[in-house]
C-alpha cells in the first residue's frame, strides 16, 4: 500500500480517565477470528477492518474461540467492494470498517479469500457479484479516532501517553483498536486486542534478543495481524517506535 496522505494530528479524548486501568486486559482474546494470510496482496487495511467487525459480532453473540468458517468468519475481499454509503470526514483507517454499516457482510464460504492455495496466486482484489450471495446480518459500528501523526510511514512520533491512551480505550470501550505502523518501509494495519504490563513481547529491533528488548521495556500488546497466525504478543516499544495512528472500532451506541 503506497498512497500518501497529508499531515494530520488529532486526539479525541473520549475515554474516562477517572476509571482505574488494570495492568492486564485480555477479554477480547476469546472473540478473535484468526486472520487469513494476506501474503503480498497489500490488503492489510481490509483484513484488519474485517477482523474488527468479526470480533465485535462474535462478542455480541457470545461466540468464543471462533473457528474457521464459523458464523461470523467474513470475506475480507467483500469489504473492498462493499457499498460505500455516505462516509464523509473519516480517515483511511475508519472508512473500510464503516462500509459494514450497510448492515451486512458476506460469509467467507461465499467469497473466499486466499492469496496462495499451494498452486497459484488468487486475485483477492477481483470483483464478484456479491449481490447474489447470502448475507450475514451485522451490528452497526462506529469509530473513535485517537491520534494520527505525520504520514503512514512515520516512525518515532509517539510516546508513553499514546500507549496509555490505547490501553484506556481498550478497557473503557471493550473493543479493538485498529492501528497503523511502519513495517520495514511499508505501512501496515493490524488490530490491537489486549495488553499486559508484565508480559515480555517481540520488540521493534529485530537484532535485539527478547531479553534485551524487554529488560527496560516490559509490557506488551496482544495483536491480531494478517499472516495466518493467531494472536501475537508485541512489546509496547514496538508500537511506540513504529506506530503513527490508532482508531477504536466499537458497536454503535444506541
Amino acid at each position: 500500500m503506497k498512497a500518501f496522505f497529508l499531515l494530520l494530528f488529532f486526539i479525541t479524548p473520549l475515554y474516562a480517565t477517572s476509571q482505574e486501568i488494570p495492568s492486564r486486559y485480555t477479554e477480547l482474546l476469546d472473540f478473535v477470528q484468526i486472520a487469513p494470510d494476506q501474503g503480498e496482496s497489500g490488503t492489510c487495511l481490509y483484513v484488519g477492518s474485517t477482523g474488527a467487525m468479526e470480533l465485535i459480532a462474535n462478542k455480541k453473540h457470545g461466540i468464543t474461540q471462533p473457528q474457521p468458517y464459523g458464523p461470523y468468519d467474513l470475506s475480507e475481499s467483500f469489504v473492498i467492494h462493499a457499498p460505500k454509503g455516505e462516509i464523509r470526514g473519516k480517515n483511511f483507517l475508519e472508512i473500510p470498517v464503516l462500509r459494514f454499516n450497510a448492515g451486512f457482510g458476506i460469509h467467507l464460504s461465499q467469497w473466499d479469500y486466499a492469496t496462495w492455495d499451494g498452486h497459484a496466486r488468487k486475485n483477492v482484489w477481483g470483483y464478484r457479484n456479491w449481490k447474489s450471495m447470502e448475507r450475514v446480518p451485522l451490528p452497526q459500528v462506529e469509530t473513535i479516532p485517537l491520534f494520527m501523526y505525520g504520514n503512514r510511514w512515520s516512525t518515532r512520533v509517539l510516546d508513553d501517553s499514546h500507549i496509555q491512551m490505547i490501553k484506556e480505550n481498550l478497557v473503557n470501550h471493550r473493543s479493538p483498536v485498529l492501528v497503523n505502523y511502519n513495517d520495514n518501509g511499508y505501512w501496515h494495519v493490524i488490530l490491537i486486542v489486549g495488553f499486559d504490563d508484565d508480559l515480555p513481547g517481540t520488540c521493534y529491533d529485530e537484532d535485539m534478543s527478547l531479553e534485551e528488548c524487554n529488560e527496560d521495556n516490559r509490557g506488551s500488546f496482544y495483536v491480531r495481524d494478517s499472516f495466518g497466525i493467531p494472536v501475537e504478543v508485541r512489546n509496547y516499544e514496538w508500537f511506540r517506535t513504529k506506530g503513527n495512528a490508532a482508531v477504536v472500532v466499537k458497536e454503535k451506541s444506541l
